[in-house]
């Protein structure tokens, strides 16, 4: 019956996690940030564009609005039928043509760190 031995028992599983799995974990989690980081960069990019853009366009439009307020004869003077300015940062030059009934003004503006700059047109009515 008994021989006095105990039945070998198995090793009890252990506990955790090993060294390669944390790095590997480790590895993952860092990629996953990395990825966010570089988005997020990416927005704020946008965001600041956006941003310049906004107060181009209120620079251009205060232009447009400040030159149709005058009347055709003022537009022909020297000073304001073409000029160039710099207001917040952001580069305008504007050009007036005269014609038979109307005058074309046209104002570009050139903003920080972007290559093309935007043209706005405009036609006044000669009164």
């Amino acid at each position: 019956m008994g021989s006095g031995r105990t039945p070998p028992t198995c090793p009890r599983p252990r506990r955790g996690a090993s060294i390669i799995e944390v790095l590997i974990a480790f590895v993952l989690l860092m990629v996953a940030i990395g990825g966010l980081l570089s988005t997020s960069n990416a927005i704020a990019k946008q965001v600041g564009g956006g941003r310049r853009q906004t107060v181009a366009a209120a620079v251009a439009q205060a232009r447009l609005d400040s030159l149709s307020s005058l009347s055709c004869a003022n537009l022909a003077l020297a000073g304001v039928a073409s000029a160039t300015r710099t207001t917040k940062g952001i580069q305008e030059s504007w050009l007036v043509t005269q014609g038979v009934s109307t005058a074309t003004v046209r104002v570009t503006v050139t903003i920080p760190r972007q290559a093309t700059p935007i043209v706005y047109t405009t036609m006044v009515a000669c009164r």
